[in-house]
């Protein structure tokens, strides 16, 4: 996530943490810690809205008699209890714990057995309440995963649906597809895909508002699509002679590995029977694969390195390790980061899914030392790869890369005389926080900048939209610790705040770069518009969407190359919300932008994944419609179109902003895209720039008069759980 976000809460439970000058957290407040115990060792924990979820075990008289918890939590010890369905003291026996399956907006669907019999299993749903905890199936036997653990479940917001594998109870089940809404009226049979028996779906993947998912028939095992319905729910592809398949989203794309005796054979599918096709064969085996933003990266057994561009479905050999030696990779953004060992020892790659655009990022360790070691990556933040290195002289600890040698960094020396490293990393409301042997750290990503912020090692963690909430396990006394950490926004620059009738309920500070910004009256309706550094041009946009919930959603997107600061505060409440939009990088066309799920209680009266592809000559789809023009940007027109759910919209035109096309799309008046042409820059080129509220997918033509030339981009529809909604800047438009 390029973006940070908090709160201002505190629990003045135990003395803030202190932060030394000059760390990430100066300019805000983390902490303070609150440390509480809980019953019974947490066996799993997840996040649904604002609460954290865990599941407990604990002995109980007589002993070996187990007894398990379910409890929520909002990050403190008043706001953690049980919730638990089954009630109090109710011993466990093999197959009646509670799986965690999936989460819908701020509901957690998870299935246990209440009476403590394997049988008993149904799906359930929470919103973290005793009220709102309840059972959605009755007399269903739930279907298994590969692993043989119940549910086969996965949520498509998109549809505002639950998917899952069920059947009548019976000793040999019917599993079938299944969806459910969250409410017991709202769960039904989808459709009896297999008539003549269990279809057993399995392996669900979310993509574009449908689901797809394999499906057993007399025909063979199939790949089947569904958006809810009986008649939405069809056939796909037929795979024969399945071998061991497997399904992983890249981009607006499928890709299947089915793993045979024969080899490995990469299909490609757009979610049609047409659309379905192999793409690359090979006589190995997979050792690994990351799924990028438009590439699919397949670490072979011999040890080459594929990238699968997800558009077209061409594959390239990308790179191939002199060594035996396992090739570890992570995707980031629409780039892979790996491990592979050369004459210079095994060092940190990169790659952008090209020949070309592979290359060693830096020997770290200088010579033939390794600076890398078994699981050298642990996740990313902001863009880039987190890695632990050794680079000979301070140990193992964790660094930073965005795959270039001047990006690539320590975020500090943590382990002093060395250690095992950290377990995890997550990005906390735009803080890197890092999980160790010695404590939680958190850092802004710059060099050797990481701070300790507590001496917990912990076993897990869950992020809410205002903490982080870490638990560790003492397996001696059979009880977890639970540490609370708040990290909430930097304090407000001086000065007045800003207020808009657009934006009715709420007051707003925005910096963009060093510059306090400024509110602009010429704008799109129910949107915020800042300028920075050129008065009258307007950079950064703000809006607030209404959801069903009642909730208010913020998104924030700019149009500009500066970072920019954003405090939101809602009068009524008194809740403050902060932004921030990073730099655009200058290696990177992704101009940052975020939707904030969490965002504002309603008052009374769903990377580079958006990243868009550059023209390809001969390819690019053609225009839909009638071109828009506007006085405001002279000498160029452009034409839009937004798809969501399976239905595409073309966009129109609207009021807008100095030098900007605003479009709309499904409500006239309420623009969802922004377009600005800008220029000519020092490069000779005119620079086309757009950024988007509406979490769809979003292409754009933009055409150059004099010249004839058209420019055609392509923003995937943002992940259904994420925050971002990045636009992009084309830094190689249209010459002067």
């Amino acid at each position: 996530m390029n973006a940070k976000a908090g709160i201002l809460l505190s629990l003045g439970l135990l003395p803030a943490l202190a932060v030394p000058a000059g760390a990430a957290g100066a300019a805000g407040v983390v902490g303070p810690m609150e440390d509480f115990d809980v019953t019974g060792l947490v066996l799993s924990a997840a996040g649904a809205g604002s609460l954290a979820f865990f599941d407990t075990l604990y002995p109980g008289e007589p002993y070996p008699s187990f007894f398990e918890d379910f409890l929520r939590s909002d990050g403190t010890g008043a706001g953690t209890y049980s919730i638990d369905p089954r009630g109090p003291a109710t011993p466990v026996i093999a197959g009646t714990q509670i799986e965690i399956g999936a989460r819908l907006g701020n509901l957690l669907f998870f299935s246990c057995s209440r009476f403590s019999t394997p049988a008993d299993r149904g799906l359930w749903r929470s919103d973290g309440s005793s009220a709102g905890t309840l059972p959605l199936t009755q007399g269903l036997s739930l279907g298994m995963d590969g692993a043989g653990k119940p549910p086969v479940i996965l949520a498509v917001p998109g549809r505002g649906l639950v998917f899952f594998s069920a059947g009548p109870r019976s000793a040999s089940p019917d599993y079938e597809l299944w969806a459910t809404d969250g409410t017991p009226q709202g769960t039904r049979l989808v459709s009896n895909v297999n008539s003549e028996g269990p279809s057993q779906p399995h392996q669900m993947v979310a993509l574009d508002g449908f689901l797809f998912f394999f499906a057993d028939t007399p025909r063979g095992r199939e790949l089947w699509r569904s958006d809810g319905t009986p008649e939405g729910t069809e056939r796909v592809h037929a795979f024969p002679d399945p071998g061991n398949l497997d399904m992983v989203r890249v981009g607006g794309a499928l890709f299947i590995l089915q793993d045979t005796a024969a080899g490995l054979t990469v299909w490609r599918s757009d979610g049609t029977e047409a659309g379905t096709a192999p793409v690359l064969q090979l006589q190995q085996v997979r050792k690994g694969l990351a799924a990028a933003d438009r590439h699919l990266f397949i670490v072979t057994g011999d040890n080459e390195v594929w990238a699968v561009d997800a558009d077209t479905g061409e594959a390239v050999l990308v790179a191939q390790s002199e060594t035996t030696e396992e090739v570890w990779l992570l995707a980031v953004g629409d780039r892979a980061v790996f491990a592979l060992e050369d004459d210079h020892g095994r060092e940190p790659w990169w790659s952008d899914g090209t020949p070309e655009g592979t290359r060693r990022i830096a020997d770290l360790c200088p010579g033939p030392c390794s600076s890398l070691t078994l699981f050298p990556f642990v996740g990313a933040y902001g863009g880039r790869a987190v890695m632990l290195a050794d680079d000979g002289v301070s140990g193992r600890e964790p660094w930073l890369t965005n795959g270039t040698a001047a990006g690539t960094w320590r975020l500090g020396d943590l382990c002093p005389g060395g250690c095992g490293g950290f377990a995890s990393v997550q990005e906390v409301h735009g803080w890197l926080a890092l999980l160790g042997e010695r404590g939680i750290w958190l850092s802004d990503g710059s060099p050797d900048g990481a701070w300790a912020v507590s001496s917990l090692d912990p076993s897990g963690w869950v992020a809410l939209p205002d903490r982080l909430v870490a638990f560790q396990n003492d397996d001696l006394r059979f009880l977890s610790t639970l540490s609370s950490l708040p990290v909430t926004a930097p304090v407000p620059p001086p000065g007045r705040w800003m207020d808009s009738p657009r934006l009715p309920g709420f007051r707003f500070k925005v910096r963009v770069g060093q510059t306090a910004g400024r509110l602009e009256p010429a704008c799109p309706a129910k949107t915020l518009c800042v300028s920075g550094a050129v008065p009258g041009r307007a950079e950064v946009f703000l809006r607030l969407s209404r959801q069903p919930d009642g909730r208010l959603w913020p998104a924030v997107v700019e149009l500009t190359n500066a970072a920019a600061d954003v405090w939101v505060l809602q009068t009524a409440t008194g809740r403050l919300r902060y932004y921030r939009l990073p730099g655009a990088d200058p290696a990177s066309p992704t101009l940052p932008g975020l939707l904030d799920r969490e965002g504002f209680p309603g008052t009374a009266g769903g990377g580079l994944e958006s990243a868009a592809e550059e023209a390809r000559r001969g390819k690019d789809p053609q225009p839909p419609g009638r071109w828009i023009e506007s006085a405001a940007v002279p000498g160029f027109r452009v034409q839009a179109r937004l798809t969501a759910n399976g239905t595409s919209r073309l966009l129109r035109k609207e009021a807008c902003a100095a030098e900007t096309f605003c479009l709309s799309g499904a409500t006239p008046g309420l623009t969802e895209v922004l377009l600005r042409v800008t220029g000519p820059r020092p490069n000779g080129y005119y620079w086309p720039a757009m950024a988007r509220f509406a979490p769809a997918t979003l292409e754009v033509w933009v055409q150059q008069r004099k010249t004839g030339k058209v420019r055609y981009y392509r923003l995937n529809a943002p992940p259904a759980d994420g925050s971002q909604l990045d636009g992009y800047l084309d830094r190689q438009g249209f010459r002067k």
